[in-house]
């Protein structure tokens, strides 16, 4: 069984302007993989957010990308929420147990399986508020463009450039990401 891990691969696409992210992200029993675009400012708005997890006001923080409803015609859908409970007491609410949420949804219509197999995956990686903490801060530094990777697990996190580079050909970017997850 593999550790909890989540980690999002960039590349070459239309930067600065919309990045080509895929995501590969397991709980150690369920894993899920998605290849999605966004921009360097909402990923940096959802590592700050993270990085200051939980806020004074809650220990729920929603980010989403894309819809899953037909009638919006989005290609994908991204959703992380991080959530879990501010203990009232003097304790150290770092050790505080709390969740990642991940639902992947490629959009795939179930009678269009032979030309994208449709997926879905939706789990949480049980984590502490210091280590969605370590996720906010590498999601910031991610979003200045000038790392390939990014690799978190509820205890490490890092940020490199060892991103397999294939021929270009459909699903080139998956086989990447899945060639670069560290041993």
């Amino acid at each position: 069984m593999r550790k909890p891990f989540i980690q999002i691969t960039r590349h070459l696409y239309e930067e600065p302007y919309q990045l080509n992210l895929v995501i590969l992200a397991s709980n150690g029993l369920a894993s899920g993989g998605l290849e999605f675009y966004s921009n360097a400012s909402q990923l940096e708005k959802l590592g700050g957010a993270l990085r200051d997890f939980p806020s004074q006001d809650s220990a729920n923080h929603l980010f989403e990308l894309g819809s899953e409803r037909p009638e919006d015609n989005f290609g994908s859908y991204f959703r992380l929420r991080a959530h879990g409970k501010k203990k009232l007491t003097y304790v150290d609410n770092s050790r505080t147990r709390c969740y990642i949420q991940l639902r992947l949804n490629n959009n795939a219509s179930v009678k269009d399986y032979i030309i994208d197999t449709p997926q879905l995956t939706d789990f949480n990686i049980e984590a502490d508020f210091e280590s969605v903490r370590n996720l906010g801060a590498l999601l910031v530094d991610f979003a200045k463009l000038e790392q390939q990777r990014l690799f978190w697990s509820p205890s490490e996190g890092l940020l490199d450039n060892e991103l397999e580079f294939l021929d270009r050909r459909v699903g080139d970017n998956i086989e990447a990401a899945l060639a670069s997850l560290p041993n």
